[in-house]
């Protein structure tokens, strides 16, 4: 018995590994993220400023100036016997230009989904934005990995 409480004594004592999450509050990320340049596709470069505005630390000295460039497509992959459009693949691809010290450094992600065309023409457009907003937190996540190597 008194082995049993040694031993649930020693694990609820132990200290933790150290494991932090990267997006935690807490751990606010030490660098400012400034949006030179911004082309492409409205409503994704939009919820890609706003995401950079949420992660950036604007008070930081470690500033990073970035342009931003999307281009976003809507691909018809196959039809029904009738001809109307029964899948699409939505692709975004996205090139990030980051100047940081003078240094020049350019990475491009790409996000692609198939989805079914629906008949309703409003769902169908809600759904398809909710993709390229979903798009654009996944293509800062993978900007903000970059540039925490980068430092």
């Amino acid at each position: 018995m008194k082995k049993k409480f040694f031993i649930f004594l020693l694990i609820l004592l132990l200290p933790h590994c150290g494991f932090s999450p990267l997006y935690n509050q807490s751990n606010k990320l030490d660098y400012a993220i400034n949006i030179t340049k911004i082309n492409g596709d409205k409503l994704i470069n939009n919820k890609i400023l706003s995401e950079i505005k949420r992660i950036s630390n604007s008070q930081s000295k470690n500033k990073f100036n970035v342009k931003v460039d999307t281009l976003y497509e809507k691909i018809v992959i196959s039809k029904k016997a009738n001809g109307t459009v029964s899948d699409y693949q939505l692709n975004v691809k996205t090139k990030f230009d980051i100047n940081h010290n003078n240094e020049i450094q350019t990475y491009s992600f790409g996000e692609s989904l198939i989805i079914k065309n629906n008949s309703d023409f409003f769902e169908q457009k809600n759904y398809e934005n909710t993709i390229k907003k979903t798009f654009a937190t996944s293509l800062v996540r993978k900007l903000n990995l970059k540039l925490l190597s980068i430092k």
